[in-house]
């Protein structure tokens, strides 16, 4: 007896990836990397975004046919090296973000705010 035939699908159906999800994923990567005191600009770049905190985390991504570009701006501690921290900071998210989703990224820029001193509290 024969199995009756059946109808080819014609789509295997597909994935979605929420920017919500690649913003945490950068956030999980920028958590490893020394010199930034904040994430974000003005009142809403607060240390607390590198531990959790839902507000501005001071990153936007933007994910146009596969690939994704994104936007950090934090504020770098004192006597860190800036052009280090930076370039840190978009090997990081290039990495966990690529390895994580499948998605190629494009492009991490990263835009410094501030410079916080010890003992103050990031603006």
């Amino acid at each position: 007896m024969t199995e009756p035939s059946r109808p080819q699908a014609q789509d295997d159906g597909g994935v979605t990836i929420a920017d919500g999800v690649l913003v945490k994923v950068a956030l999980e990567a920028l958590k490893g990397v020394d010199g930034i005191a904040a994430l974000g600009g003005g009142s809403g770049g607060v240390l607390s975004s590198l531990m959790g905190d839902k507000g501005s985390s001071g990153i936007s991504v933007d994910v146009r046919e596969g690939s994704v570009d994104i936007d950090i701006s934090m504020a770098v501690k004192y006597g860190a090296h800036v052009p280090t921290v930076a370039e840190a900071s978009r090997t990081a998210v290039k990495e966990k973000v690529e390895g994580t989703t499948g998605l190629a990224v494009r492009a991490v820029n990263v835009l410094v705010t501030d410079i916080v001193f010890e003992g103050e509290t990031p603006a």
